[in-house]
């Protein structure tokens, strides 16, 4: 071949390159994206599930996922839902004002407003003004002591409502006092359901120094702890109805600060016919129609009082 056609082949070989090489280089282009697409695919993903609400994918991580060190997710090893702990059953039902019919009140002040004002009519009291559990022993109260008044008569409930005379003592003697009452009711009265009422707080402006919400707390603390400690024995505490919002008794509720008015009296006695069980610990019966008739009374048993001693009583208070 001459050099002429040599030349020639050679201009057309680069002219040929020069316009197809554009073609060529876009080909390469295409086939290494739709690689990388191909191979994006094969990466492991996450579940994806549609919002019914806005139709958009929601991404969600699998089953028993949990966090990894760099803050991704992986399967747990037998990884295990935790559950809630069942909720404590309420103990305490609602009952008409008969399931009071066999009902004893022990208490100061207080209880001599429920007697007064109250509307469970039906039931027993032994209440006085400044009763306490120090000088209850030698306390009579219409010719009786409460031990007579135990022994006269089989109770069903027997509601024990005192502390707030004795707050100024030590706590642990007045605990101390509390027990030994607690111990003879329970000799005397062993199959009676018996509460122990905490102590009503007094309103902010008639707190002293011996005699405040805190001391009333701590000794309503040891009450409940002595309600626990026993059988068929339970705390109440009507604080919940006549408190304000800073845990004192609501000042409108009361003149002196220290009792409510006569006209709340039959709504604390609502508040016990709603906090009720039976004999044994089991929730009460439901309210008795109004045709049903009360049981025979029981063969009262032999008037017979323990023998006890009796503490001294702090004069630092009078519950009038």
């Amino acid at each position: 071949m001459s050099n002429l056609k040599k030349l020639i082949y050679t201009l057309l070989l680069a002219v040929t390159c020069v316009f197809a090489s554009p073609f060529i280089f876009r080909q390469i282009w295409n086939k290494s994206d739709l690689k990388q697409v191909r191979a994006a695919k094969k990466e492991p993903t996450l579940s994806s599930a549609a919002d019914p609400a806005s139709g958009e994918q929601t991404t969600t991580a699998p089953a028993n996922a949990q966090p990894t060190s760099e803050g991704e997710t992986a399967p747990a090893d037998n990884a295990e839902t935790p559950t809630e702990p069942a909720p404590t059953q309420n103990i305490f039902v609602q009952s008409g004002p008969e399931y009071f019919d066999d009902a004893l009140f022990i208490g100061d002040s207080r209880t001599v407003g429920l007697k007064d004002y109250g509307t469970l009519k039906n039931a027993d009291y032994f209440c006085d003004i400044g009763l306490s559990a120090y000088k209850i022993d030698n306390t009579t109260v219409g010719g009786s002591t409460v031990w007579g008044k135990l022994n006269a008569r089989k109770y069903g409930k027997i509601y024990v409502m005192l502390g707030i005379n004795e707050v100024g003592n030590d706590i642990e003697s007045t605990a101390a006092s509390y027990r030994k009452l607690v111990d003879g009711i329970r000799q005397v009265q062993p199959d009676a359901v018996l509460y122990l009422e905490g102590n009503l707080h007094v309103t902010y402006a008639a707190q002293t120094s011996l005699i405040s919400n805190e001391r009333i707390d701590m000794l309503n603390a040891k009450l409940r702890e002595i309600a626990e400690s026993n059988t068929n024995t339970y705390y109440l505490e009507v604080n919940s109805v006549f408190d304000d919002e800073y845990g004192a008794l609501t000042s409108d509720y009361t003149e002196d600060g220290i009792h409510v008015f006569a006209k709340y009296y039959p709504i604390w006695c609502d508040w016990l016919c709603q906090n009720t069980v039976s004999q044994g610990g089991a929730p009460a019966a439901e309210p008795a129609p109004a045709e049903a008739t009360a049981a025979p009374a029981e063969e009262k048993p032999a008037e017979t009082e323990p023998t006890t001693e009796a503490r001294p009583q702090n004069e630092e208070f009078s519950n009038r």
